[in-house]
């Protein structure tokens, strides 16, 4: 699933690519993607219009036109490609917006995507786009901030970084990762941690998705689209070594989500 530092990474990519090309046609290959338009009304409401820049919004994907906004929530398995030249789409294409330059292509195996067209920075329709919490990975949010928003709610700490109403753009995988570095299993209760363990939490968080963003900003959009993670330390590594302490790897599996952790080095 794309996250918030891939998401960032994609919008920079797309926004290189389409920035000042105009929309020349959109196709929609499977209507279950499309919400809160006929799907004429999403494939001609916004021909003609110019892209201005592609951004990132947590776990939102927002490209932004003259008079629209196309907005993409990618859920689990929505991914994103560009080509230069038209191609036939495959089972798993969704919907194309071509321009007088390249098309961006939008493709989800399991179909559970959301994609809109809406005016100019109207979200109001956007399922699960207003009462999300601050970007995690916004340079202006402080220790203070986070330590004032994690109180305000409860249960399983790793629960609570993947609730967007708490900060925006974490999901399972990078959730795991922020969690090993900052030596707390993810079963903890939130009310358990101490003023040190939230504080080692926040630093954490701060770490793992500015590296990644770093690592991903050297890659093509295809290499992300194709969720090549091997700089992940422990997500997704069941029975395998724990690379801080060579202990063994555990993990559960729950509601279509797999917890990754370390017994020896998360408390």
């Amino acid at each position: 699933m794309p996250e918030l530092p891939e998401l960032l990474v994609i919008s920079e990519h797309i926004t290189n690519l389409l920035a000042g090309h105009a929309i020349s046609q959109i196709s929609v290959y499977n209507h279950i993607v499309i919400h809160g338009l006929t799907i004429e009304e999403f494939s001609r409401g916004a021909i003609g219009e110019t892209v201005q820049k592609c951004e990132a919004d947590g776990k939102f994907l927002i490209v932004h036109l003259n008079d629209h906004d196309i907005v993409i929530n990618p859920m689990l398995t929505g991914r994103f490609r560009a080509f230069k030249r038209y191609r036939n789409p495959t089972r798993i294409d969704m919907v194309s917006i071509q321009t007088d330059g390249p098309s961006l292509w939008y493709s989800d195996t399991k179909k559970m995507g959301r994609v809109y067209l809406v005016p100019r920075g109207d979200y109001s329709l956007v399922a699960g786009f207003s009462g999300r919490g601050p970007s995690a990975m916004n340079p202006t949010l402080s220790l203070e901030d986070f330590t004032l928003r994690i109180k305000q709610f409860n249960g399983q700490i790793k629960s609570v970084l993947r609730n967007q109403r708490f900060l925006k753009g974490i999901g399972n995988a990078y959730a795991d990762e922020i969690l090993l570095y900052a030596g707390i299993l993810p079963f903890r209760k939130r009310v358990s941690l101490s003023l040190q363990e939230i504080e080692m939490l926040y630093l954490s968080m701060k770490k793992v998705l500015f590296r990644i963003e770093e690592i991903l900003a050297e890659r093509s959009l295809d290499d992300i689209t194709t969720e090549k993670r091997d700089f992940l330390m422990i997500h997704n590594k069941g029975g395998g070594i724990c690379p801080l302490c060579g202990g063994r790897v555990s993990e559960v599996r729950a509601n279509r989500f797999k917890t990754s952790y370390c017994q020896t080095c998360q408390k």
